[in-house]
């Protein structure tokens, strides 16, 4: 029983609503209660505006109409069913949907040449409701392993009920014909879209990339910028630079669009396709220029400089691996061991820009070269310092000194306590070896840095 305080305009307007929903089901023995209850309700109102205490309130008794089912509360047990993965009685609920609305829905259907806009959605639930039920009667068939019969009922969809919209209740509709042919791909290839967000669905195209599915990750990629590129395009439009102190994670389409067309890219470079990689890539650094992709390790990394990267990577046929200070070091020595410079540039600046804060840090917390055990602890300090010393062999092989003082002269400055691990089992110092290239430059090269020599007293006086 439902109780209310009287009042005639409330109850006017509540049941003048009731009475337009049951025009709309067509509850026609409905129809004939409600209008009995309105001129009721609105006699009993009036009389009571004038002597509110002998009538203060009325309590209403719905009156139950056991011959009518709604073709909603039908769909909306049907997902719940598939929600409790109770396949059956899905199955069931939307079977029973299915028979009873048909008809009704096929003529709403033809009523329309694309989809209805805005609140005029409602007015076609049949066919709204019959497109859900026969989308989870396909979701249903997919769980049992019955897939064609599944694509026999998506392509129904396709073909009759096309332009049938579900209500989400997150506050919108969701086009029911679009969603088979996205179930038909992922029955095709294997794949499944998850709750189609950003997150899950590029989560899911690195995780194809891993293991070389390069066609779900295309998939994947598409969905989400079909989904979230209005989004993405907002927020770098509100940005003038790098989101920063946590407010990164408020940027997720923005993130997660870019991302994933980092991932295509990626796909696309190991597939040998270098022109589509090369235009996915420029697409990110022209539009999503401010992007930024988290990290499992614990920090983000910004989408349009790994881009720039890739590009270089494509135009040099370098490579850099997985990121890490240790696997960039390491290609910097084996560029300088083959005399390619420019590969050094490139390994030791890209590590220098991914891992010198870390570094410096590691270095103010030293007063001393920590104990071998230790050391390996300290592995950003270390990397960066042993580049630098990498940068300074690099220049003396080239004869340019001048360059070489000043990155042997950052060596001991700036990362004193560096050491580098040698393949035969133990560390050496990168800043002692760099003294004693800062002498011997000075000495062979007579070279007047008065500075070098200076820094090279003090020193070795210690």
């Amino acid at each position: 029983m439902l109780y209310y305080n009287i009042d005639r305009y409330f109850f006017y307007n509540q049941c003048k609503r009731l009475h337009e929903v049951a025009r709309r089901q067509n509850m026609k023995k409905k129809l004939k209660t409600v209008g009995i209850i309105i001129i009721l309700l609105f006699s009993l109102s009036k009389a009571s505006s004038g002597n509110e205490k002998k009538f203060r309130h009325v309590i209403l008794k719905p009156v139950a109409n056991a011959n009518y089912i709604s073709s909603s509360n039908i769909t909306v047990q049907a997902w719940k069913a598939l929600g409790r993965k109770d396949f059956k009685k899905a199955a069931s609920y939307a079977d029973d949907c299915i028979k009873r609305f048909a008809k009704k829905a096929l003529k709403q259907q033809a009523s329309l040449s694309n989809y209805a806009i805005g609140k005029k959605a409602f007015n076609y639930w049949a066919l709204n409701d019959v497109g859900a039920c026969m989308f989870i009667k396909s979701k249903t068939l997919c769980s049992q392993g019955r897939t064609r019969e599944a694509e026999k009922v998506l392509q129904e969809i396709i073909d009759k009920y096309s332009y049938a919209q579900c209500w989400d209740p997150r506050g919108w509709f969701w086009k029911v014909s679009k969603s088979a042919k996205d179930l038909m791909t992922c029955i095709e290839l294997g794949i499944d879209y998850g709750d189609y967000t950003s997150e899950i669905l590029t989560k899911r195209a690195w995780d194809a990339l891993g293991v070389g599915k390069y066609r779900s990750v295309a998939v994947y990629v598409k969905k989400c910028k079909e989904l979230y590129e209005k989004q993405a395009s907002m927020m770098q439009g509100s940005l003038n630079n790098f989101a920063k102190n946590d407010t990164e994670f408020k940027y997720w389409a923005l993130n997660d669009t870019a991302t994933s067309l980092f991932i295509l890219g990626r796909a696309y470079y190991i597939q040998g396709k270098d022109k589509k990689a090369k235009r996915v890539f420029q697409e990110i650094i022209d539009k999503y220029s401010y992007a930024q992709c988290w990290d499992p390790r614990g920090w983000f990394w910004k989408v349009s400089e790994g881009a720039k990267d890739q590009l270089l990577i494509m135009n040099t046929g370098l490579d850099y691996g997985d990121y890490t200070s240790e696997t960039l070091t390491v290609r910097a020595w084996n560029a300088l061991e083959n005399g390619d410079y420019d590969a050094v540039d490139i390994f030791t600046r890209k590590c220098i820009q991914l891992y010198q804060k870390s570094a410096l840090k590691m270095q103010e917390k030293l007063v001393n070269y920590p104990q071998w055990k230790k050391a390996f602890n300290f592995w950003a300090l270390n990397d960066i310092g042993t580049c630098y010393f990498i940068i300074g062999e690099a220049e003396m092989s080239k004869g340019r000194y001048e360059k070489a003082l000043q990155a042997y002269k950052t060596v001991i400055r700036s990362y004193d306590f560096a050491q580098c691990w040698d393949q035969r089992g133990w560390f050496w110092k990168p800043a002692v070896s760099a003294r004693k290239r800062i002498n011997r430059i000075v000495k062979v090269q007579n070279i007047n840095d008065i500075a070098s020599v200076a820094l090279e007293k003090e020193r070795t006086s210690d």
